[in-house]
């Protein structure tokens, strides 16, 4: 059953919310098409990562579609929207929770701890400091990263290593890292915050979801 799971429940709320309660749903759904594991595939199998990644959107949908799962009201794209993610880092920077190191940018998890208004790692905190998801999080393609102020710190600007895709930035040429793509985009189309629910695999509870919950309270300004 797998990731199934997580969009039948979904769904089975969302119809009783609309259905039953009468609530007016406005559902967006984030597609990461562009991360490491995305890339180490496309290079092994000689083809672009935008091809890749579209071939099993369409898997996913296709595979919804036999679930009877209603579709999302918008899709939103990594790809899509990297001069979001640019701009939200930036108000992350401005806001004093991330800083520039060679080209990449790291959210300052120090730095939000110490703030009175922040607790980091809401949902997961005993697994705050488990090295083997903190690398897992941070992609296959990492790497030893030497950059970074505490090990706890993780990705928000990705700089360009030979053979991945890049778009430019304010650091220079990279790509955006995991978790902030999911706050990026749901800003983008959400324009009050907080949102009301915000889904997935409980198997992504830590970092993935823990640090979404943060970069967008660093960049609100909220709890």
């Amino acid at each position: 059953m797998g990731h199934a799971k997580t969009y039948v429940t979904f769904d089975i709320l969302r119809r009783i919310m609309t259905d039953y309660f009468g609530y007016d749903i406005h559902l967006c759904m984030n597609i990461t098409d562009i991360d490491d594991k995305i890339i180490k595939r496309s290079n092994e199998n000689n083809q672009p990562f935008t091809e890749l990644a579209r071939h099993f959107e369409n898997e996913f949908f296709d595979d919804m579609d036999r679930l009877n799962v209603a579709l999302p009201d918008v899709i939103t794209r990594v790809s899509e929207y990297v001069p979001e993610i640019v701009a939200f880092i930036q108000q992350i920077i401005k806001n004093g929770y991330a800083y520039e190191s060679n080209g990449s940018v790291y959210f300052d998890v120090a730095k939000f701890k110490a703030s009175p208004d922040h607790r980091y790692a809401r949902m997961a905190g005993s697994m705050a400091d488990d090295a083997e998801l903190l690398a897992e999080g941070e992609g296959v393609l990492a790497g030893v990263q030497t950059d970074k102020k505490d090990k706890r710190d993780f990705a928000l600007w990705k700089k360009s290593k030979e053979n991945e895709p890049f778009w430019e930035s304010p650091w220079g040429n990279g790509r955006p890292g995991w978790h902030i793509e999911c706050s990026a985009m749901a800003a983008s189309i959400f324009k009050t915050w907080p949102i009301d629910i915000h889904t997935g695999g409980v198997d992504l509870r830590f970092p993935h979801h823990d640090n979404e919950v943060a970069q967008s309270e660093a960049y609100y300004e909220c709890d």
